[in-house]
């Protein structure tokens, strides 16, 4: 009996020990966990928008950052889900909504084009003019040559036939002409050039992620989503992997819904979307603005005007049939109206910095929209409830379309006639860059998160004390 008890206690006393080490980690650790908030308030604020230094402006410090969690939206893919929380903050100073977006990337994508812009632009090259899809591991390919009029290329190598992708016994014929590259490791790669694609890949169990190395990425991006549909509250803020519109038929496919559309039934959204390769005014690292894309009225086919010390959110629209861009040019998706609509994609301007690991990224709205906007963006004004929803792509990482960060679900957005009375944050101001640390060496950019863990870990160790008290008393 005397063995049976010290060999508990000895028991005891090691797991109290772990407890204690595991707290003091906790108590000591300055990483932020991510708590989403369910609500997000924009405070009444007095002063404007400085984009040229975003997140800087002095009624930003009176603020405390929402620490908002994110998820991943392809679970199963390593590359989706990498950002696991965004910090927001909200203002209003009477005529603009403001909202500042903070996330840590130590990969910054600098240089890589937007796919749709670069489209426009025919001397365009380098990384994320189109995507490199990496199959899941085990996919397999064999050459079917009983289609004569068909062929592949293999590492550069062109093959009669039509190339079947293999996973688990699931067969999908590919496109005439599909292009794949077989890494050493037996890693297919395939050259994407139709969005069916990924829709096929996906429901077959094959789509593993999008593909990079050094040389070959994708734009990183952030995106605001303000909901506009009739469910309320809505339950969801996925959208559908698809064709380019619903009922689309591809190579003997039908898709059911267009890519991009809402799942939410009867729920339809709003979309700003900043993009570090065609939205971010840096002529060094945009490669859109480096060309001055948004001032070619012959390349664009309308007269957007680049303002030259701000950038842009591509302004969208999403609903149960399609995702739509809000003016007339198509760059990015099909237009929401014909005419009417010309110069929109500056209306929500920008401004973004990269500094430290983190990207800041500041987004300016009028309150109100003119009534030809109306219909596809929404019009703030104090008492009513919103949902919101957030999202995060990490291009060098493999991020991109809808392989991202985002969300679990739509948040409740409020505007606050009270001025903000919090300060939580710590930045220093220079012309051009918003200086921070990231979370391994710094509290201050999110003290109200770092706090709780702080607390946690003193109370668990506390208790772990006390434990050893009692066992060693006895």
């Amino acid at each position: 009996m005397m063995r049976s008890s010290l060999s508990s206690r000895k028991l005891f006393l090691i797991a109290t020990v772990g407890m204690l080490v595991a707290a003091l980690v906790m108590g000591l650790a300055s990483v932020p966990m991510a708590q989403t908030t369910p609500q997000v308030v924009a405070y009444k604020i007095t002063g404007t928008a400085n984009l040229s230094a975003p997140g800087t402006e002095q009624f930003w410090s009176n603020i405390a950052w929402d620490n908002i969690s994110l998820t991943a939206n392809i679970p199963q893919a390593p590359t989706s889900g990498i950002t696991h929380y965004v910090l927001v903050k909200a203002a209003w100073n009477g005529t603009d909504l403001m909202i500042l977006m903070r996330w840590y990337a130590p990969s910054p994508a600098y240089g890589a084009w937007s796919a749709a812009a670069g489209a426009l632009y025919p001397p365009a090259s380098g990384p994320g003019l189109f995507r490199l899809i990496e199959l899941t591991p085990g996919t397999t390919y064999y050459m079917n040559t009983s289609y004569s009029n068909y062929y592949a290329v293999v590492n550069g190598v062109p093959k009669s036939g039509r190339l079947i992708l293999n996973y688990s016994g699931i067969t999908l014929p590919t496109p005439n002409g599909t292009q794949i590259e077989v890494l050493s490791n037996g890693t297919i790669i395939l050259y994407h050039s139709l969005r069916p694609m990924e829709d096929l890949l996906y429901n077959n169990g094959m789509f593993y992620g999008y593909y990079t190395n050094s040389t070959w990425y994708y734009p990183d991006r952030a995106a605001i989503m303000w909901y506009m549909g009739t469910v309320i509250p809505p339950t969801s803020d996925c959208m559908n992997i698809g064709g380019k519109f619903p009922g689309q038929t591809f190579d003997g496919f039908t898709l059911k819904d267009a890519g991009g559309s809402l799942q939410q039934q009867g729920g339809a959204a709003n979309i700003w979307m900043w993009v570090s390769g065609a939205t971010w005014a840096n002529k060094t690292y945009d490669p859109a603005f480096a060309t001055n894309l948004w001032q070619n009225e012959s390349l664009t086919g309308l007269p957007y005007i680049d303002p030259g010390n701000q950038g842009f959110a591509v302004p969208l629209y999403t609903n149960n049939t399609d995702m739509y861009e809000v003016d007339t040019a198509g760059i990015w998706y099909a237009p929401v109206s014909s005419s009417g609509l010309n110069g929109s994609l500056f209306f929500v301007k920008t401004g973004a910095t990269y500094s430290d690991g983190y990207w800041t990224v500041e987004y300016v709205r009028p309150l109100a929209v003119p009534q030809a906007y109306a219909q596809w963006m929404p019009n703030f004004t104090v008492g009513n409830t919103y949902y919101v929803a957030f999202a995060v792509w990490q291009g060098k990482l493999g991020e991109t379309l809808f392989d991202k960060s985002i969300t679990s679900g739509f948040l409740q957005f409020t505007l606050s006639t009270s001025p903000p009375s919090q300060t939580t944050t710590t930045t220093s101001t220079s012309t051009n860059t918003t200086t921070t640390t990231p979370p391994s060496t710094t509290t201050s950019t999110v003290s109200n998160v770092t706090l709780d863990v702080t607390v946690v870990g003193a109370v668990v160790a506390i208790i772990a004390l006390v434990a050893l008290y009692v066992v060693f008393r006895r």
